[in-house]
């Protein structure tokens, strides 16, 4: 079965309506990690949507990243549960969807509930920047 990472930047179940706020990207795709400050650690991941334009050599890259906000200096222990996670086969990832940062706190019904991190050291998911479609 293939597996799926989810990240949701939206705190209000109600407003998640696009790209920009909520993602499931595979696992596979998932190309690199690393810090880019003290409390980012990006995700790049291969494109959601068409990675080559027309009349090119399929050399292209237009990659996805995502960004994550961690605890200072702790990219490394984050780094590693997400492997894990990926890598995992017990019964929580029986479904195929891993939830690594969940930044929503309202559900749909208004309710207040707690936002989701694969690991304690994510404060919350800070960007989903999907690559346009090349032409």
């Amino acid at each position: 079965m293939r597996k799926y990472f989810y990240f949701r930047t939206e705190a209000d179940e109600d407003a998640d309506d696009d790209i920009a706020t909520s993602v499931m990207i595979p696992c596979d795709n998932l190309v690199g990690m690393f810090p880019t400050s003290d409390t980012a650690l990006t995700l790049t991941f291969k494109p959601v949507l068409r990675n080559v334009s027309d009349g090119q050599d399929g050399n292209v890259a237009n990659n996805d990243t995502i960004i994550l906000n961690v605890s200072s200096n702790q990219h490394k222990e984050v780094m590693g549960a997400i492997a894990r996670a990926a890598n995992a086969t017990g019964p929580q990832y029986s479904d195929g969807f891993i939830v690594v940062a969940d930044d929503a706190t309202t559900d749909f019904d208004g309710t207040t509930k707690a936002a989701i991190y694969l690991d304690a050291n994510i404060s919350s998911c800070g960007a989903i920047a999907i690559a346009a479609v090349l032409s």
